[in-house]
Order: structure tokens, then sequence, then C-alpha cells
């Protein structure tokens, strides 16, 4: 009489395709552990740029009406006040001129907000465009001034070699400064 012997343990071939099966989802986990590892990157980076344009819009509201810092010397740039067609984003260091009203030349040795040797050692530039207001009530003065703070910092792409055009990102944070003198 012939008894059926039970198969015990695992056979090599079966041990060998669960190791597959293991590999392909560790590679599936250290993709994911690359991408999130440039997200936080980029994130961080969006982070101190917010940082840089919000100090220097409160800046802004600090200065007075007729602060120098706050003259359209660009009325080329008044019709695209915060860079939408992203003519910022194109490879161009130092930033053509045109562009922008200002830039962070223009702070002058009064400057109390964050130094400028940190928004450089983080890749940053930052520049700010004026543009006036209309004479809503007809007396003759601007009723304010319109003001979009941009940020911009270079991003590599991955696998560009050197000598490729770069990409930058940029932020935009608008204020308006009312005229005092048109309140009057």
């Amino acid at each position: 009489m012939r008894t059926k012997r039970l198969q015990r343990g695992t056979s090599l071939l079966e041990a060998m395709m669960a190791m597959g099966v293991l590999m392909i989802g560790a590679v599936g986990l250290v993709g994911l552990q690359t991408q999130s590892t440039y997200f936080m990157g980029d994130s961080r980076r969006t982070t101190r740029a917010a940082m840089f344009a919000q100090d220097l819009v409160n800046q802004i509201e600090l200065w007075d009406y007729t602060d120098p810092r706050l003259d359209n010397t660009q009325t080329d740039n008044d019709g695209d006040l915060g860079d939408s067609a992203e003519k910022m984003s194109l490879d161009q260091t130092p930033l053509v001129s045109g562009l922008a009203d200002h830039g962070e030349a223009d702070l002058g040795a009064g400057w109390v907000g964050l130094p400028q040797e940190l928004l450089l050692a983080n890749g940053m530039e930052r520049y700010w465009n004026v543009a006036d207001g209309g004479d809503t009530n007809g007396n003759g003065k601007p009723d304010a001034k319109r003001i979009a703070v941009i940020v911009r910092w270079e991003v590599r792409r991955a696998g560009a070699a050197d000598g490729q055009p770069r990409t930058w990102r940029r932020m935009v944070f608008m204020v308006t400064k009312i005229n005092p003198a048109d309140l009057l």
C-alpha cells in the first residue's frame, strides 16, 4: 500500500520568484524615495522664496509713498507687472534690463530686511516692478502704486548637462500702496 507524502517546504524556484517580487518592490520604493527627496527640496525652495518675497512686501509697506525705490523706472513692464508672460523664467543671468524696475542694488545701505547674502546663499534673486494706479476720482493724482515683488531661483533639470539653457521658477507677491495725497 502506497501512502501519499505531503510536500513540505518550498522549492528553489518558488523562493527565487518570491525574491524577484521583493526586488521589484524595493526598486519601486527607491524611486519613490528619490521623488520624495526632489519634492521636499522644491517645497523648501518655494517656502524660502515666499519668505524673501514677504520680507520685501513688509518693507515696502513701511516706505514712504514718494520713496525713490517705488519709482516706476520701466514703463514697458506696466502691462505685465507680475511677469505672467514668464519672461523672467528665461535663461538670463543677470536679468536683462527692462524686465524689472528695481533689484537688490536699489535697496540701499539702510535696508533692515533679510540680508542679500542670505538670498544669494539660497540661489535666489529678488526684483520688484512698480506701476502707477489710475486716477478714478479725477483729481490729477494717481490713486495708488501697484507693486509686484518677484523672487526667482534656478531649477536644474534632471540630466541637464552644463551649457544647456537654464530654467527659472518664480514666485510673485502683489501689493498696493495707497497715495496719501489722494486721500486729502
